[in-house]
């Protein structure tokens, strides 16, 4: 019995779209400064915490519960971005995540309720997921 070698077969994507090249370099350049947005959001967080507490007049574990439900919320977001991913595209899910993150910023910086920040750290926290993992599924 003799043994042949087939080639392999190459599969064709031909309902995929493919991005311009011009396009890829962005994608691939944003790829790089948004994966470690989750890391930098913690990073730069945690050394502000006492005068969080002392500007908000609440107890330090009030300010650290903020990042414990952006932690939370982060993890639990990674369940379903997968299969948003794949419902709605990683650019769209993307540009929304960062817009809907940065209106959250802007409503941490101007309130002074800690219920609206434990809110808005929970958004952070779900958009992140949804930043990081779109763009971890590009590269």
């Amino acid at each position: 019995m003799a043994l042949t070698l087939s080639e392999p077969k190459i599969r064709s994507f031909k309902n995929v779209k493919q991005l311009p090249e011009e396009n890829k370099k962005i994608a691939t350049w944003l790829a790089f400064l948004l994966i470690p947005l989750s890391g930098l959001i913690t990073d730069i967080y945690i050394p502000s915490m006492p005068h969080m507490a002392q500007d908000l007049h609440q107890p330090e574990h009030n300010i650290q519960l903020t990042l414990t439900l952006f932690l939370i919320s982060y993890g639990a977001s990674q369940f379903i971005t997968g299969s948003l991913i794949d419902s709605f595209g990683r650019f769209r899910l993307t540009l929304f995540s960062l817009a809907v993150f940065i209106a959250s910023n802007f409503v941490i910086v101007s309130t002074r309720q800690i219920e609206m920040i434990y809110a808005m750290r929970i958004v952070q926290g779900i958009t992140t997921g949804f930043i990081v993992v779109s763009k971890r599924a590009f590269l």
